[in-house]
């Protein structure tokens, strides 16, 4: 399974905006991996994002593992 961004984001500019936030120095040598793991990341999450929940739901109040 793989999505786009809904947003159509591009990984390489948000990885360009975030470093800063975040502190990081992201060498342009390894730019292309980091942003590859960005889209990785994305297509992990997409079933969980876009699971779809019913509107009775509620979160939980506390966590407990």
């Amino acid at each position: 399974m793989s999505a786009e961004p809904s947003n159509s984001i591009d990984l390489s500019d948000y990885v360009d905006a975030i470093a800063p936030i975040l502190d990081l120095t992201i060498p342009d040598e390894i730019k292309p991996g980091v942003v590859a793991n960005m889209k990785h990341i994305w297509d992990v999450a997409q079933p969980v994002l876009t699971f779809p929940l019913p509107d009775t739901v509620e979160s939980a109040a506390t966590f407990e593992p």
